[in-house]
């Protein structure tokens, strides 16, 4: 991997964790990342319009539709742009929400089921475009999603789902018999067939978060890198944002942080559960071995509450995530569960060789969707995509920047869920504790 400094030195670095204190981690997006450079820190003092905090891809996308209305806007990020979740995440851009969109009509009503089930395709669409109008080099593709069946009644709840899109919102999917999906999309014993949706994409993620952090400055947003944000407090009408080695005064400010969310933002830290998610990539295997195993090359998730979710990737390999840990502690005998878990899903790999692993932290909260709206402070926010938020967060970031310009407009349905406060101490660690327990037990057995 070449990155480039400010000052036009271009320098050679491996991906590797620990060989460099500000690189990517040791992901096989990192290793596999187009040329970018390392933007400096801030340093003394500066005033804009829009001050961001976090540059993943909602910080980002903010950041670049604040600059295409010509807002002034900096993005201050405490790593690198698109160093958390946005470059660690397994590509998957997909339809939909953690909550099945019949669910949703069910809890909220069919108007807003549709509304929602729009509101995340034009998520997707306007992915696409960024990425087409930039010329952003990610390995987008529309190869469609396959949700596996992990239980012969969870089929039968697919099949209510597809009937239910079909009959109501004219969107089409359609579901697959154990053995239709062995010849076609997993072959594997594990799952009892399951769903396809033809609508998603896949991308590589950290490519994608590079790119938009580099259309966002083309249009005049400035983005620091390795600013790690201290403080932040109302004076009057402006925002004093102190940093590691300066500060910012803001009319607006922007939380971006989701899963990495801290005590910074009390009332938005209260809101959500960060918890951890790890993932291992297998060696390089031949074009035929992978077709064999993803015949269709689809995002695939499966049924279980504590999924797993795996796919090829465009250097032909099996990426496979699917062990949530409520500490985000890494090491051998975690990744050794993962390992297990692909093993579980593709027996044939038992063998083969893992060149990759790696874990980060995704943003959850009560109702397992995603959150946009301010604090009593008047500090915007978009946050808790439940592992759903490859293309959400980018039209989040869109929604953010319309906010902060018209905050007046008419809100989508989206915008106007509620957001429920998370208990903390001791009935948070219940809730952990239980929760952790269905992950190691009811859910995967029973």
């Amino acid at each position: 991997m070449c990155v480039m400094h400010d000052d036009g030195i271009v320098e050679k670095r491996s991906a590797k964790a620990g060989e460099c204190e500000m690189a990517h981690i040791d992901s096989l997006w990192a290793a596999t990342a187009n040329d970018h450079r390392i933007r400096p820190a801030l340093e003394g003092e500066l005033t804009t319009d829009v001050a961001i905090i976090g540059g993943g891809y909602t910080g980002l996308s903010t950041a670049y539709h604040l600059a295409q209305k010509q807002v002034g806007c900096v993005v201050l990020e405490q790593q690198q742009a698109g160093w958390g979740a946005s470059g660690r995440n397994a590509g998957m851009v997909l339809t939909g929400y953690k909550p099945s969109i019949d669910s949703l009509a069910s809890k909220h009503g069919k108007e807003t089921a549709r509304e929602l089930l729009h509101i995340s395709v034009e998520g997707i669409k306007l992915v696409e475009t960024i990425v087409r109008e930039h010329r952003i080099s990610c390995s987008l593709e529309n190869c469609g999603n396959f949700d596996a069946a992990f239980k012969p009644a969870h089929l039968e709840a697919l099949k209510r789902n597809q009937e239910f899109m079909q009959t109501n919102f004219g969107y089409e999917t359609y579901v697959i018999d154990k053995e239709r999906m062995k010849r076609e999309e997993v072959n594997s014993d594990l799952y009892h067939g399951g769903l396809v949706d033809p609508h998603s994409y896949s991308f590589h993620p950290l490519n994608y978060a590079l790119g938009l952090a580099d259309a966002a400055e083309a249009n005049g947003a400035v983005i620091y890198d390795r600013t790690e944000v201290t403080g932040i407090a109302k004076q009057g009408s402006e925002f004093l944002i102190r940093t590691s080695s300066g500060h910012v005064r803001a009319q607006h400010v922007v939380m971006a942080t989701n899963g990495y969310t801290t005590s910074l933002a009390k009332s938005l830290a209260k809101k959500m559960v960060p918890i951890g998610s790890f993932i291992v990539a297998t060696e390089r295997l031949s074009r035929e071995a992978v077709e064999r195993l993803i015949p269709h090359n689809r995002m695939i998730s499966d049924t279980k509450n504590f999924l797993y979710y795996f796919r090829r990737t465009p250097d032909d390999r099996i990426l496979l995530g699917g062990r949530v840990d409520f500490n985000g502690k890494e090491g051998d005998a975690l990744f050794g569960q993962v390992q297990q878990s692909l093993i579980e899903v593709f027996p044939t790999l038992a063998q083969t060789g893992m060149d990759y692993r790696w874990g980060g932290l995704l943003g959850f909260t009560l109702d397992f969707m995603p959150h946009i709206g301010q604090t009593e402070e008047g500090i915007h926010f978009a946050l808790g995509y439940c592992g759903h938020g490859a293309s959400i967060s980018t039209l989040m970031g869109k929604l953010l920047a319309e906010n902060v310009c018209d905050p007046l407009r008419e809100k989508n349905s989206l915008e106007r869920l509620p957001i429920r406060t998370v208990p903390f101490h001791s009935q948070r660690a219940l809730l952990l504790g239980v929760a952790s327990f269905y992950y190691h037990f009811v859910d995967k057995y029973f």
